[in-house]
């Protein structure tokens, strides 16, 4: 068991040794927050912290102790997990962050956006012994937040563009959606043709955002559609740049629009830098002046293909050590399984770095300022080959094998899309037509995402081995190692 953090030391030696009655002592009490209460973890609050208040436990003798707070899912505590975060035992408070909440919850498959109970209970063990003493039970309710697929929060919401200056025209049904990638902040890549357009909060005439709506927008790309050329009644904006695909942002809450010019590849580079440095990146080592560069790929998110090590490392903002530098704290949105704080029992580290503890080789990075996210992945080698999705479980291509979600080739038998999925059964396909080539549940036998199952259930007739989506319907990023036989999704 991991622990909370290092242990509480408190006793002395009596050479008597006196006998510890347990029935005589009084264990850790939790008495902050009361039980029942409900907790809605939000992602603009994830560096807050959660204080649990209690009293020690008092015995009889003098004996030295070590506190751990556990959290399970069942009042029984059959498989409880510890949280990352500090323990005072002298002022008989635990505290943890949101974001470390989060992940705990996620990780133990807790529903994002839906309420559920959790227990907590402190426990107390003798040191050098196997006595332990356990407080009593604290139930609260909580509500976690999800993570999309790039690591951003995702609470899904959408907003839509719609007008002449995008390829949606005027038919709302058919205005392009911009997805949610932060409280209040959408985001979408499309082409903009010298026209107007709005925003819709729906894909109907009901509410929806104009010019007059923001207060900052790209005054070089939009204006007021309303001027003495042309005539507008409802002051839409007007696109007024050089067209072409661009990659729109708008902030709802700060009322603010930024755009940037797509490349070919979807990226944005700025000619903004960031740096990576430590033993975990060889090639660099500990050198600020040979840091890893990582290129700007849109704002504030930065990539690169570097070898790593199982060792520790950071990221700089200039090939210096001063004045900017990123370590494992500062990353509280989703952070690839490949890393983990550097500071762990087995091993010291002062300065909060950043630990790589998968196998070691060359991966392709992704870091994004904004969210404070880390993606890893191997590297990219689109070899033009597709794989394909169909049936209920893809909405957006039903059963017709022509209109199947395309996935590309990331690497050598692995392939990626973003698809929205519906509670349903689904498969993949070796083109866009029901033969030669499909692949359905018994052909992943490697490690399959926690929200996939086996369509065939008691409750539901599947006779074509398909795979069931039992996650919350969305947004999410699907990939599929047909080698390995395995499935992610996030």
């Amino acid at each position: 068991m991991l622990l909370f953090l290092l242990p509480f030391l408190a006793g002395c030696e009596d050479e008597n040794k006196a006998v510890l009655d347990l029935n005589q002592s009084t264990p850790a009490t939790i008495t902050s927050p009361a039980s029942g209460a409900a907790f809605e973890l939000l992602a603009e609050n994830a560096d807050e912290l959660v204080v649990l208040e209690f009293d020690p436990a008092l015995f009889e003798v003098d004996v030295a102790t070590e506190y751990v707070l556990e959290m399970a899912a069942s009042s029984e505590f059959t498989e409880p997990i510890v949280l990352e975060g500090t323990m005072d035992v002298t002022d008989g408070m635990a505290s943890f962050s949101v974001v470390n909440w989060n992940k705990a919850l996620l990780a133990e498959e807790y529903e994002p956006m839906v309420e559920a109970p959790v227990y907590f209970r402190l426990v107390t063990r003798i040191l050098d012994s196997e006595v332990y003493s356990y407080s009593n039970v604290l139930d609260v309710n909580v509500t976690p937040y999800k993570i999309a697929s790039d690591g951003s929060t995702d609470d899904g919401s959408r907003i839509y563009i719609v007008g002449a200056a995008v390829p949606a025209g005027w038919n709302p049904g058919d205005a392009v959606e911009m997805v949610n990638i932060a409280p209040d902040t959408y985001r979408a890549t499309t082409t903009f043709t010298v026209e107007r357009f709005r925003f819709l909060s729906q894909l109907d005439w009901g509410d929806g955002y104009n010019f007059p709506y923001f207060e900052t927008v790209p005054e070089e790309l939009l204006e007021n559609a309303r001027q003495d050329d042309r005539e507008d009644g409802d002051e839409n904006l007007w696109f007024k740049g050089e067209p072409g695909e661009y990659v729109i942002t708008v902030d709802l809450a700060t009322k603010t629009i930024t755009m940037e010019p797509a490349t070919s590849d979807g990226t944005v580079d700025d000619g903004s830098r960031i740096y990576i440095v430590g033993a975990g990146v060889p090639d660099a080592g500990w050198d600020p002046g040979a840091a890893i560069e990582m290129i700007n790929i849109a704002p504030n998110v930065y990539r690169t293909t570097a070898t790593f090590a199982n060792d520790r490392f950071r990221f700089l903002g200039q090939m210096d050590w001063n004045p900017v530098a990123y370590n494992w704290p500062f990353f509280t949105g989703y952070v690839s399984g490949m890393l983990e704080s550097a500071l762990q029992p087995d091993r010291e580290d002062g300065d909060g770095n950043i630990w790589f503890k998968g196998e070691p080789g060359e991966y392709v990075i992704t870091v994004d300022l904004d969210k404070k996210t880390i993606v890893m992945d191997a590297p990219f080698s689109d070899d033009g080959t597709k794989l394909y999705i169909v049936g209920a479980g893809v909405p957006d291509a039903g059963w017709d094998p022509t209109a199947a979600i395309e996935m590309n080739n990331i690497a050598p038998n692995v392939y990626r899309a973003t698809a929205t999925f519906a509670n349903d059964r689904f498969r993949f396909l070796g083109q866009k037509d029901w033969n030669p080539v499909s692949y359905n549940w018994p052909y992943f036998t490697g490690e399959v995402s926690s929200m996939l199952e086996s369509a065939l259930q008691p409750d539901r007739e599947d006779g074509d081995g398909n795979i069931w989506f039992n996650g919350t319907p969305g947004s999410y990023t699907i990939t599929v190692d047909l080698e390995g036989k395995w499935i992610t999704m996030y």
